[in-house]
């Protein structure tokens, strides 16, 4: 069974499918050093032909549910802003959420918003069980935004994580779905 990927609606976003359109958009976005400092997976500098291959990967993980991964979009002018996603783990109903929004648009609750949905989307429509995340220590606007949609912080694991040859801490989150308020 083929499945197509939805569209995510909230007051001022959307959340669609990339398309390779968006390539150029994401490698702007994504390319900003700032990004790359404050996420565990996107390179600094962000090279030519990355925003297309990941892309195109998206289609497949979703297919395979996996991974389903979202253009974070605003609503009015239909401008890329970030990505957000869910790493589905189906033996344990869960996912691990991760996010970034594109550094011109940080500050105004868009990362808020799209957790919410995403949110929203994996316990309604996904029916997980539980939804968990983690932000780098060097991060705290992330486990704000965490916070703000009801994960609650579990555990920080000293120099768990390694970013640009360096130790970081890691900060665990998590949400069950009876404790997840629509």
């Amino acid at each position: 069974m083929i499945r197509e990927q939805p569209t995510l609606p909230s007051e001022r976003l959307i959340l669609r499918p990339f398309t390779v359109e968006d390539a150029v958009d994401v490698k702007r976005l994504a390319g900003d050093r700032k990004i790359s400092d404050t996420t565990l997976m996107i390179p600094h500098p962000y090279s030519d032909g990355l925003a297309e291959e990941w892309i195109k990967s998206n289609k497949v993980l979703f297919s395979d549910m996996v991974e389903i991964i979202f253009a974070v979009t605003e609503k009015l002018s239909g401008e890329l802003i970030g990505s957000i996603g869910l790493r589905v783990n189906k033996d344990f109903n869960n996912a691990d959420v991760g996010y970034w929004i594109g550094v011109p648009y940080w500050s105004k609750g868009y990362a808020t918003e799209a957790l919410h949905e995403i949110i929203k989307y994996g316990f309604e429509q996904l029916k997980l069980h539980r939804i968990h995340a983690h932000h780098m220590i060097s991060n705290p606007a992330s486990g704000k935004v965490m916070l703000k949609n009801g994960m609650k912080m579990e555990v920080r694991l000293r120099e768990h994580i390694k970013k640009n040859g360096e130790f970081a801490d890691a900060v665990y989150y998590g949400i069950l779905k009876e404790e997840f308020q629509k």
